[in-house]
């Protein structure tokens, strides 16, 4: 399976819709037609990585005991968070080969209020109350990007 990244997907959706919407003559579509424009460039611009974006290494060791149960909250947090919010740009999680019990997340947020958002959503609120007993060990590392406009292919 392929992963792309959000950004280029935008991309790639926003260039595909602003031609066929550019060439649509009567006033009703040129204003949905600049409806379209605007709401794809701020998805575009919402989905890069700034200055402004919070780039964010979870660090967690989980209880072994209860592994399959922690993995099942961060799968379903991290889903609805890539899903439903559009200041989530990346929730990334990773398990250590060597010690499954060590899981890393990479969270990106396009700004300070996109993460205050996020914090505040059902599903990781969900997540949060439903993992405090099983989380031994949580170290939060935010980071500098070195190269911003990077992204996965």
């Amino acid at each position: 399976m392929r992963l792309f990244s959000i950004k280029w997907l935008l991309t790639l959706s926003a260039a595909a819709l602003l031609p066929a919407a550019a060439q649509e003559p009567s006033p009703k579509s040129a204003v949905h037609s600049a409806g379209i424009r605007k709401n794809s460039i701020q998805e575009v611009r919402m989905n890069t990585v700034t200055s402004k974006s919070i780039v964010r290494l979870s660090k967690i060791i989980v209880d072994p005991e209860r592994l399959p149960e922690y993995l099942a909250f961060a799968a379903e947090c991290g889903r609805q968070s890539m899903e439903k919010e559009p200041g989530v740009l990346m929730m990334y999680s990773m398990q250590d080969k060597a010690h499954p019990e060590r899981i890393t997340i990479l969270e990106i947020y396009a700004d300070r209020n996109a993460y205050e958002r996020h914090i505040q959503t059902p599903h990781f609120r969900k997540y949060k109350q439903g993992t405090l007993d099983m989380v031994r060990k949580l170290e939060l590392l935010d980071q500098t990007p070195l190269i911003p406009e990077m992204k996965m292919k």
